[in-house]
Protein backbone atom coordinates (compact mmCIF):
# COMPACT_ATOMS: atom_id res chain seq x y z
CA UNK A 1 0.00 0.00 0.00
CA UNK A 2 1.44 3.18 -1.08
CA UNK A 3 1.08 6.57 1.27
CA UNK A 4 0.02 9.74 -0.27
CA UNK A 5 3.16 12.59 0.26
CA UNK A 6 2.02 15.39 1.95
CA UNK A 7 2.96 18.08 -0.78
CA UNK A 8 6.21 20.36 0.13
CA UNK A 9 5.77 24.00 1.94
CA UNK A 10 6.04 26.88 -0.54
CA UNK A 11 9.25 28.28 1.92
CA UNK A 12 11.22 25.02 1.30
CA UNK A 13 10.09 24.85 -2.50
CA UNK A 14 11.65 28.51 -2.60
CA UNK A 15 15.32 27.71 -1.11
CA UNK A 16 15.12 24.18 -3.23
CA UNK A 17 15.48 26.74 -6.42
CA UNK A 18 17.79 29.26 -4.34
CA UNK A 19 19.81 26.26 -4.22
CA UNK A 20 19.17 25.08 -7.67
CA UNK A 21 19.68 28.87 -9.26
CA UNK A 22 23.28 28.85 -7.10
CA UNK A 23 24.81 25.69 -7.97
CA UNK A 24 23.75 26.47 -11.60
CA UNK A 25 25.63 30.02 -11.85
CA UNK A 26 28.48 28.96 -10.08
CA UNK A 27 29.01 25.70 -12.74
CA UNK A 28 28.55 28.35 -15.31
CA UNK A 29 30.82 30.69 -14.03
CA UNK A 30 33.46 28.12 -13.67
CA UNK A 31 32.86 27.28 -17.23
CA UNK A 32 32.21 23.37 -16.13
CA UNK A 33 29.21 21.47 -18.35
CA UNK A 34 26.87 19.26 -16.64
CA UNK A 35 27.89 16.41 -17.05
CA UNK A 36 31.99 17.32 -15.63
CA UNK A 37 30.26 18.47 -12.71
CA UNK A 38 27.22 15.08 -12.86
CA UNK A 39 30.56 13.04 -12.65
CA UNK A 40 32.83 14.60 -9.99
CA UNK A 41 29.82 14.33 -8.02
CA UNK A 42 28.87 10.67 -9.04
CA UNK A 43 25.40 11.72 -9.63
CA UNK A 44 23.66 11.01 -13.39
CA UNK A 45 22.73 14.34 -15.36
CA UNK A 46 19.00 14.25 -14.63
CA UNK A 47 19.96 14.55 -11.20
CA UNK A 48 21.72 17.56 -11.79
CA UNK A 49 19.09 19.10 -13.99
CA UNK A 50 16.63 18.32 -10.84
CA UNK A 51 19.13 20.10 -8.79
CA UNK A 52 19.84 23.00 -11.10
CA UNK A 53 16.31 23.60 -11.57
CA UNK A 54 15.32 23.28 -7.84
CA UNK A 55 13.67 20.18 -7.60
CA UNK A 56 13.89 19.25 -3.78
CA UNK A 57 13.78 15.79 -4.44
CA UNK A 58 17.51 15.85 -4.31
CA UNK A 59 18.72 14.39 -1.82
CA UNK A 60 20.49 16.22 1.03
CA UNK A 61 24.23 14.73 0.33
CA UNK A 62 24.20 15.96 -3.20
CA UNK A 63 23.30 19.47 -2.67
CA UNK A 64 25.96 19.10 0.17
CA UNK A 65 28.66 17.50 -2.51
CA UNK A 66 27.88 20.32 -4.92
CA UNK A 67 28.11 23.02 -3.05
CA UNK A 68 31.49 21.79 -1.65
CA UNK A 69 32.45 20.80 -4.94
CA UNK A 70 31.90 24.25 -6.20
CA UNK A 71 33.35 26.30 -3.39
CA UNK A 72 30.16 28.05 -2.68
CA UNK A 73 30.45 30.01 0.23
CA UNK A 74 28.21 32.02 2.53
CA UNK A 75 24.18 31.07 2.26
CA UNK A 76 22.60 30.65 -0.68
CA UNK A 77 19.47 30.57 1.05
CA UNK A 78 17.06 33.38 2.06
CA UNK A 79 17.46 34.62 5.11
CA UNK A 80 14.01 35.40 6.00
CA UNK A 81 12.45 31.90 5.57
CA UNK A 82 10.37 31.33 7.72
CA UNK A 83 11.11 29.18 10.86
CA UNK A 84 10.13 25.39 11.40
CA UNK A 85 8.36 24.66 14.13
CA UNK A 86 10.22 24.24 17.16
CA UNK A 87 11.58 20.45 18.42
CA UNK A 88 9.55 18.99 20.84
CA UNK A 89 10.97 17.62 23.89
CA UNK A 90 10.61 14.55 25.36
CA UNK A 91 9.47 13.53 29.06
CA UNK A 92 13.04 12.65 31.13
CA UNK A 93 10.54 9.23 32.79
CA UNK A 94 9.95 8.87 28.60
CA UNK A 95 13.78 8.90 27.69
CA UNK A 96 15.22 7.09 30.83
CA UNK A 97 12.34 4.27 29.88
CA UNK A 98 13.90 3.96 26.41
CA UNK A 99 17.28 4.03 27.67
CA UNK A 100 16.63 1.20 29.91
CA UNK A 101 15.06 -1.14 26.98
CA UNK A 102 18.03 -0.11 24.57
CA UNK A 103 20.65 -0.44 27.54
CA UNK A 104 19.33 -3.92 28.45
CA UNK A 105 20.16 -5.11 24.61
CA UNK A 106 23.39 -4.04 24.79
CA UNK A 107 23.55 -0.23 23.39
CA UNK A 108 24.97 3.00 25.14
CA UNK A 109 22.11 4.71 27.35
CA UNK A 110 23.36 8.13 25.61
CA UNK A 111 22.92 6.36 22.61
CA UNK A 112 18.90 5.62 23.94
CA UNK A 113 18.34 9.29 24.77
CA UNK A 114 19.31 10.40 21.09
CA UNK A 115 17.40 7.46 19.59
CA UNK A 116 13.86 8.20 21.64
CA UNK A 117 14.46 12.15 21.12
CA UNK A 118 14.64 11.59 17.38
CA UNK A 119 11.48 9.20 17.11
CA UNK A 120 9.74 11.89 18.22
CA UNK A 121 10.20 14.36 15.76
CA UNK A 122 8.33 14.38 12.45
CA UNK A 123 10.14 14.41 9.32
CA UNK A 124 10.67 17.93 8.77
CA UNK A 125 12.03 18.14 12.79
CA UNK A 126 14.60 15.74 11.82
CA UNK A 127 15.73 17.62 8.68
CA UNK A 128 15.76 20.78 11.20
CA UNK A 129 18.09 18.86 13.63
CA UNK A 130 20.21 17.78 10.77
CA UNK A 131 20.81 21.00 9.68
CA UNK A 132 21.41 22.44 12.89
CA UNK A 133 23.68 19.86 13.79
CA UNK A 134 25.66 20.25 10.48
CA UNK A 135 26.02 24.30 11.65
CA UNK A 136 27.31 23.89 14.59
CA UNK A 137 29.89 21.20 13.40
CA UNK A 138 31.04 23.78 11.05
CA UNK A 139 30.84 26.37 13.73
CA UNK A 140 33.46 24.50 15.75
CA UNK A 141 35.43 23.30 12.11
CA UNK A 142 34.15 19.97 11.61
CA UNK A 143 34.71 19.15 8.48
CA UNK A 144 31.64 17.58 6.26
CA UNK A 145 32.86 13.89 4.83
Amino acid sequence: MLFAQKPLPTAIKQQAVLLGEAVCQARKARGIKQAELAQTLNITIPTLRKLESGDASVGLNTCFAALLSLNIQGSVLQQSAPALSPLPSISKDKRNEFAALLTQQGLFASDAENAAWLLALTPQQRLQAMINQEKEQRLCGIALR
